[in-house]
This record gives structure tokens, C-alpha cells and sequence, in this order.
């Protein structure tokens, strides 16, 4: 097996389990929610206000940690989150206060999330797999969904038999047992292994390449190179995106404004859930269950959606994904007035599979509009819009329902923010080409 076919897939499966246990505590906060409102005794809003303040630090980050990837390397950003996330757990599982919580689970924990998360390893995953990279990133995002499947109902077990302390503790040991050591010794990126391997035919092919770039753009700008004299043309004649060019793009910010309304409704769904579930007269442990359908679902819409992106065109897939949203949020306004457990399954496969597009399609959506060496950057800044909407949806489905007393207005605005997502990435186009204007000064 040849080091290329080695590696890639082993980035891929590195991705899928350390996503999968990272967010998958993120997404079992769930059941954490419950647990701390009976416990600690605060409002819904207020606890729930921890997974925005989470949401929010973990999209801050972003361009911090697309700096450091392009700077030291995806593997020891990946390494170090894992060492934060877990010291951040331990501290959580110690708070008092409603506050410690926002630092401990909400600052400290999501820096380690966000340092061991999708940022460095979907850098990972396109250096890798270039060409299709919806397909690739459906496999390694679709551990989210195993997250999901397994961490909601774990959790949850784990929190009825020993407490959200004691869960807490267990959950911080997976940065040292998995996340550090899998960073530092199982992920390589392709260009150290290609330059450690090349020789001579292959650089003299590499030279070559680069000539008939440059002379192909010095030809399409009406610009005479000697071959003779020069491999390259004196003055640059193509350019690359970097973040200053990126963040005066029209495109950059129709993309994020996507993101940003996709995550929202997400997280209004995914969040508040299961203490719907709950509230309308279904048992915790078929709550639970419910999540753990959920999780399933998205790995198949995960799998399902990156290919099809990759086939159809992001807006398309994005769009059709779309309909499966607001199917479920349909099943989610049914079961506020019939409570049967087949219309509970419906809800958690339609919002499962719908919510499994937004983890490939917005990558793949970011790296369409902005080919870079330096995408790290330009997409940890993109990546912003999103948590940022994720915090906007974890707190607003729990302020509508502390304001109005039930969930028809967060039904409502999940509906309208299923629709404007989709609309936005068409407006957004990755479909068509965008080259970068000449850099700043």
C-alpha cells in the first residue's frame, strides 16, 4: 500500500473518532441541561446560555487556529486541544456557580474542542483529497453523527447511575488516552511525506508544472514570458486568496451569512430536543433514544450529502437537505399535539439526515470559493458565522420558550431559517468560478 493510500485514510478515520467523542460531548450538553436545571436549579435559558458562550469562543478561535494549523502544523493544534478540552472538563465538573460553568465548559473546554476539532482536521482531510473532498469529509464529519449516537445515551447512563460530575471527569479522559496521542503519532500531511520521497524526475516535473502555469496565465493576460530566459514571469500574473482579499468578498460573507442561519436552526432543533421530549410526556430514556436515532441519520446524511454535493453542486444538495429540515420541524409541531413515539422517529431522521449536509457542504462551500494555501485561515475566520449562529440557536430556542411558555415560536423561526439558509448559498454560488483579485497592500 502505497504511503498516499495509507495516510489519507487514516486521516480520515482519525477525524471520525476524534470528532465524534469532541463534539459528541458538545451535543450531548442535552442531557446535561436537564441534569443541571434539576440540580443546580436555574432556568433554561441561563444554562443553556453555556453552549452559546461555547459556540461563540469555539467560532472566535477559528482564526487563531487556522493560523497556528498554517504555522505548526494541523497534528500539534490537534494535540494541544486535546490537553485543554480535558483540563476544561475537569474544571467543569468542580463548578458551583452558574458562571464557573460558562468558563470552565463554556471558554476553556471549547478552545480545546475548537483546537481538536473541524479545523484542523478538515485542513487535514483536503490536503489529502482535494478532488472530492465532499465525499472525503462526509466520512471523516460523519463521526459527529456517531457522537451523537453513542455520547447522548452513554451520557445520559452515565449521569442516572454516578452524576454530571463524575460523567464529566470520565469524559475529560479522552484527551489523553485518544485525542493527544492519535494527533502526534498516526496523522501526516501529504506535502512532508511527498517532499521527503521525491526525487529528481519528480522535482524536474514539479519545475515543469509550474512553468506551464505561469506561461498559460502570461498567455491569458496578453503577456509575452521567455521561456528562454525565465521559468516564471518577473511579476506574479495569478494570485492566491488570503484573508484580506477574502473577508472584501461579497461571496464571503453570502457564505457565511448561510452558515450562519444553517447552524441556527440546528442548534434550536438539536439542543432543545430532548427537553421537548420530555415536557410533552416521553420517558428520558426514550428521549435518548431519540438522540441516538438522530446521531444515526446524520452519519448516513453526512455519507449521503458530501457525495451528492460533490455530484450536483453544493446549492442543490444544501437545498434538498433543506426540505428534510422542515419536514422534521412538520413532525416536531405534529407531536406537539399527537404524542406517538413513530412521529418522535420521524422528527430524528429527517433532522438527522438534514443536519448531516451542513458538516461537509459548508467546507466544501468555503474551499470552492476560497483555493488557497492559506485556507486555513480564510476558513477558521469563515468558520465564525457558524458558531456564531450556533450560540444564537442554543440560547434563543431556550429564551422563546422562557418568554412565550411553549415552543410554537421557535417552530416558527426554525421554519424561516430552514428556508433562508438554502437561499443564501445559491446568492453565495460555489458553483461558479472564483479567482482572486490582486492582493492588498
Amino acid at each position: 500500500m502505497s504511503i498516499r493510500n495509507y495516510h489519507g485514510p487514516m486521516a480520515i478515520f482519525v477525524a471520525f473518532l476524534t470528532l465524534g467523542t469532541v463534539y459528541g460531548v458538545w451535543f450531548a450538553y442535552s442531557v446535561f441541561l436537564v441534569a443541571l436545571v434539576d440540580d443546580m436549579g436555574w432556568s433554561r435559558s441561563l444554562t443553556a446560555g453555556a453552549i452559546s458562550v461555547m459556540s461563540i469562543v469555539h467560532g472566535l478561535s477559528g482564526p487563531m487556529n487556522g493560523r497556528l494549523v498554517e504555522k505548526f502544523g494541523a497534528q500539534r493544534v490537534i494535540a494541544l486541544g486535546g490537553f485543554i478540552y480535558a483540563v476544561g472538563l475537569l474544571l467543569t465538573a468542580q463548578i458551583e456557580t452558574w458562571w464557573q460553568l460558562y468558563f470552565t465548559f463554556g471558554v476553556v473546554a471549547a478552545i480545546g474542542i475548537a483546537q481538536a476539532g473541524w479545523i484542523p482536521f478538515i485542513v487535514t482531510v483536503e490536503r489529502w483529497y482535494p478532488d472530492n473532498l465532499g465525499t472525503a469529509l462526509g466520512f471523516a464529519m460523519s463521526g459527529i453523527g456517531l457522537g451523537i449516537l453513542v455520547g447522548v445515551p452513554v451520557i445520559n447512563a452515565l449521569i442516572e447511575n454516578y452524576g454530571w460530575r463524575h460523567t464529566f471527569v470520565v469524559l475529560a479522559a479522552i484527551g489523553p488516552v485518544w485525542v493527544i496521542p492519535s494527533a502526534l503519532f498516526l496523522l501526516k500531511m501529504p506535502e512532508d511525506l511527498n517532499l521527503k520521497q521525491q526525487g529528481p524526475e519528480q522535482q524536474a516535473s514539479r519545475k515543469q508544472a509550474a512553468q506551464e502555469k505561469a506561461l498559460e496565465a502570461a498567455s491569458e493576460s496578453g503577456t509575452h514570458t521567455d521561456t528562454n530566459t525565465a521559468e516564471l514571469p518577473a511579476q506574479p500574473l495569478y494570485y492566491d486568496w488570503v484573508l484580506k482579499t477574502a473577508i472584501r468578498s461579497p461571496r464571503f460573507w453570502l457564505a457565511g451569512a448561510c452558515f450562519m442561519t444553517g447552524a441556527c436552526v440546528t442548534q434550536i432543533l438539536l439542543m432543545h430536543q430532548f427537553a421537548f421530549m420530555v415536557d410533552h410526556g416521553i420517558a428520558k430514556t426514550q428521549s435518548s433514544f431519540i438522540a441516538g436515532v438522530i446521531g444515526i441519520s446524520s452519519i448516513a446524511g453526512q455519507l449521503f450529502w458530501g457525495n451528492l454535493s460533490d455530484r450536483i453542486g453544493r446549492e442543490r444538495a444544501y437545498s434538498l437537505a433543506a426540505i428534510c429540515t422542515l419536514i422534521a420541524i412538520a413532525a416536531l409541531a405534529y407531536l406537539s399535539w399527537v404524542i406517538a413515539l413513530w412521529v418522535a422517529v420521524g422528527f430524528a431522521i429527517f433532522v438527522g439526515f438534514g443536519y448531516g449536509a451542513n458538516t461537509p457542504i459548508f467546507p466544501s462551500t468555503a474551499r470552492d470559493l476560497f483555493t488557497s494555501p492559506f485556507f486555513p485561515s480564510i476558513f477558521g475566520t469563515l468558520a465564525i458565522s457558524g458558531s456564531l449562529g450556533a450560540a444564537l440557536g442554543a440560547w434563543l430556542g431556550g429564551w422563546l420558550y422562557d418568554f412565550t411558555g411553549a415552543y410554537t415560536a421557535m417552530l416558527v423561526v426554525s421554519v424561516v431559517l430552514a428556508v433562508v439558509s438554502p437561499l443564501l448559498l445559491w446568492l453565495a454560488a460555489p458553483r461558479l468560478p472564483n479567482p482572486a483579485p490582486r492582493q492588498i497592500s
